[in-house]
């Protein structure tokens, strides 16, 4: 499982645009007080006087708060503005040490936000799914929520920011092509994490059959996607070798809930592999996909890993071995250590 500071990471780069993200993952990594003000709302007079040292919001917080000292502190208080001054006439220490010394805990005794607070002072992690849940509608955040609880070992990679990278690509660029993907069948599908992106982009779905060779994969894939499994099946994931696969006219097995088993049946419109790169006789199985299929693919020229037996080293090269009979579009993404390659076209 991905530490806290690693999900906050994903979470805004899955969310671009979500501004409460950036504000809590900056809250939670970096203790920025702004965004710990802006994350949970706090009082506007207490932002202030926390972070600007504003007298006049200080004096409204204070009210009628019993005054002790002598005339010295009150006159630095008046004519120097000295805080230290002005909590030596008033009778607050919490509120001292949050606007003075800008203390967290003592902070958080005014926001009256418990779990931000635990989250963010204690790395509380139940508090995280709490705090992402009201501030952002995914369904991966019930989904980790499921895993932690569960106590499932799944792989970080799945969650790392170059697969996320590939996969909003994917995403945007398939959105371009305002094609209805009708039923989708998600190739080495993996913990088929892109069938949630896709069913959260309001694509035009039927349906999505996630097929993994990795008997570990398909429970997982459903616990990522179980909104769409326990609704009709609009998900479901099967334990299969996708060169077992008919592409035209598929009838297999694959189990409930329950571990019985039940026959399927389905025809794909949409066939998808992001798992070029791992497709030994990748050719045999691309030759199976009948004509006039939408196809997205996707490679890479990270020849380093054991694992990668089909990389490419552009992707004109990667273009070269998936002829289409119409291309819509094909490009790479420079992620750093490697490129990834991607073509979406007809078969």
């Amino acid at each position: 499982m991905l530490e806290i500071h690693e999900l906050l990471d994903r979470y805004e780069l899955l969310f671009p645009n979500n501004q409460q993200l950036t504000n809590l993952r900056r809250a939670y990594v970096d203790k920025d007080l702004n965004s710990v003000f802006r994350l949970t709302n706090a009082n506007e007079e207490l932002r202030k006087a926390v972070v600007e040292k504003n007298l006049h919001s200080l004096f409204r917080i204070i009210g009628d708060a019993t005054v002790k000292g002598d005339g010295d502190d009150l006159r630095k208080v008046m004519l120097e503005q000295n805080l230290h001054s002005l909590f030596r006439l008033v009778n607050n220490d919490e509120l001292r040490k949050a606007v003075v010394e800008e203390n967290l805990h003592s902070i958080f005794r005014f926001i009256y936000d418990e779990d931000s607070r635990k989250l963010i002072l204690e790395d509380n992690i139940w508090k995280l799914f709490t705090v992402l849940e009201r501030h952002c509608s995914t369904e991966f955040t019930a989904a980790f929520k499921r895993i932690v609880v569960n106590d499932v070992v799944i792989a970080n990679d799945c969650f790392s920011r170059g697969q996320l990278k590939s996969k909003l690509w994917l995403v945007e660029e398939l959105k371009n092509t305002g094609r209805s993907l009708g039923t989708v069948y998600l190739c080495a599908g993996w913990y088929a994490s892109l069938a949630t992106m896709l069913f959260e982009n309001n694509f035009h779905i039927d349906k999505i059959r996630s097929f993994d060779i990795d008997e570990s994969c398909a429970a997982i894939a459903e616990t990522f996607n179980k909104k769409w499994l326990t609704d009709q099946w609009k998900f479901k994931a099967t334990t299969r070798d996708i060169f077992d696969i008919d592409y035209d006219y598929h009838c297999y097995k694959s189990i409930k809930s329950d571990g019985t088993e039940c026959e399927l049946v389905d025809s794909p419109t949409t066939i998808i592999n992001t798992s070029c790169e791992h497709i030994a006789d990748f050719d045999n199985w691309y030759n199976k996909i009948p004509e006039g299929k939408l196809v997205v693919l996707q490679t890479n020229n990270f020849f380093e890993i054991e694992d990668h037996v089909n990389c490419s080293n552009s992707v004109e090269e990667f273009s070269k071995n998936t002829p289409m009979k119409q291309v819509i579009y094909q490009g790479e993404l420079d992620l750093g250590q490697y490129k990834r390659f991607m073509k979406i076209g007809i078969r």
